[in-house]
């Protein structure tokens, strides 16, 4: 009886409760008890925003959100980090993957930070450095990159982070090297762990990853050639992980979708089944198709659970959904991103996915549209999101942060050492990260956001 009324409680009083005792403690933490809070919650999804903001809202206004406005993440929600070398970035975060039983991946741009986060809790925690990539040469820095998806094994009853990494290329354009490793959350073990099964191809770095019905799925494709500093993507096609089996496969497209139409077309998960989502443009006839996946297997196959033709819509949903107009013409489509099913899918959430600005529940069977969150009604009180999410209350923990993943950032000498690196020779920064953990993690920071931003000035010594 007492675990199905603490059950009923937010993920919030849950995880204060279980600093009561050890023995509450053990019980609200245990496999059993978490399964049953997920019985309960799963699936009562929540919107969160990502912004840019340094300071929370309650710091800024001096109050609590107002009722209504959604979750905030932004750089005020992680640990101060030293922006010695990024005074002329602001400190972005960036979601790389869908809710996962409530948990969710955010990498800080640009200083390239991972983060494994539970909103509902507000806990986050660092994820390890993984196996680096790149050889060397300049040329080749956007084919050397990872991307990482987050999945739930139901067997071991953990979360897994799986990381695909990719070295270099060969001279028809496919990965030279491509590999896999994965970090289970919650493990004694605390480190990234190999994978025996290769990636089919380059998986796209710059779409988050996708977790459902037991895999993680990304878009990808066969070859990628580099052409006047572009790669431009060939033979794309729908890649998966197995997260109890840890092997990989691919899922053929819906019908009347082609590696050309792939191109167009988003992941995402609604009602717990995997989403192919077209992006709007000319190419599908002024429509957005909404695919769901009906089985993995056998018996894949997927289901169109709607089309919305722009074309012959109401008012309403040709402003939300129309094209954007330059000079007269009909330039391009908004990217639209579907963001949830409710109602018993009698209702599909919408939101754009560039400067988003509210948030619309569109109804298949009507055709009606109804705008449900206007942000610009709270632009006075809080900045435009970077972009919409969903997740569901969670208590899942995200195990203990070691030492040595803590990288030293709040200390006097390492904003020193931060400034150190813009005086000394190039040449003596290798020998440098050979002195310690801390020291080799600032460097290497230093290193890359140099190389990807450009980021040079001159100093008189």
């Amino acid at each position: 009886m007492a675990d199905e009324i603490l059950a009923r409680l937010p993920a919030k009083s849950v995880v204060a409760c279980r600093s009561l005792s050890r023995a509450w403690a053990a019980a609200l933490s245990s496999d059993d008890f978490i399964d049953l809070y997920h019985s309960l919650h799963g699936g009562r999804l929540k919107i969160l925003r990502l912004h840019e903001e340094a300071k929370s809202y309650t710091d800024r206004h001096g109050a609590a959100p107002p009722d209504g406005m959604p979750l905030a993440i932004s750089a005020a929600s992680f640990p101060s980090m030293v922006k010695v070398f990024w005074e002329d970035w602001p400190t972005i975060p960036i979601l790389l993957t869908t809710q996962c039983r409530g948990l969710i991946i955010v990498e800080l741009d640009p200083m390239g930070l991972l983060y494994v986060c539970n909103p509902s809790t507000g806990q986050k925690r660092e994820l390890p450095q993984g196996r680096t990539t790149g050889c060397g040469r300049n040329r080749d820095r956007m084919h050397e990159y990872a991307s990482l998806g987050l999945g739930y094994d139901a067997r071991s009853r953990r979360h897994k982070v799986v990381r695909i990494y990719h070295k270099g290329y060969d001279g028809e354009g496919r990965p030279a090297f491509a590999g896999c490793e994965v970090y289970v959350l919650n493990d004694t073990a605390q480190s990234w762990r190999p994978v025996r099964a290769k990636p089919p191809g380059w998986v796209h770095p710059y779409k988050i990853t996708v977790f459902a019905q037991g895999h993680v799925y990304w878009l990808a494709h066969r070859k990628h050639h580099f052409y006047e500093g572009y790669t431009r993507p060939s033979e794309m096609f729908i890649a998966c992980f197995s997260v109890s089996e840890e092997t990989f496969a691919t899922v053929p497209p819906p019908p009347g979708v082609d590696s050309e139409t792939l191109s167009k077309q988003c992941l995402t998960v609604l009602a717990g089944r995997l989403s192919l989502f077209s992006w709007g443009c000319p190419d599908h006839g002024q429509r957005y198709d909404v695919w769901l996946l009906r089985d993995y297997g056998t018996n894949t196959g997927w289901d169109l659970h709607c089309r919305i033709d722009v074309a012959t819509a109401s008012p309403e949903v040709y402003i939300f959904l129309g094209p954007r107009y330059d000079g007269g013409h009909a330039d391009s489509y908004p990217p639209i991103i579907p963001l949830a099913i409710v109602d018993d899918g009698r209702r599909i959430l919408l939101a754009r996915s560039e400067l988003p600005d509210k948030i619309c529940a569109y109804a298949p069977l009507t055709g009606d549209i109804e705008n449900i969150l206007d942000f610009r009604s709270l632009q006075t009180l809080d900045p435009t999101p970077l972009e919409f999410a969903v997740y569901e209350e969670s208590i899942s923990t995200l195990g203990r942060q070691t030492c040595k993943d803590i990288i030293l950032t709040s200390s006097p000498s390492t904003q020193a050492l931060s400034l150190l690196l813009r005086l000394i020779p190039e040449h003596t920064l290798p020998s440098l990260m050979c002195v310690c953990r801390s020291w080799c993690t600032t460097i290497a920071l230093y290193i890359d956001g140099r190389s990807r931003y450009g980021y040079a000035r001159s100093y008189n010594c």
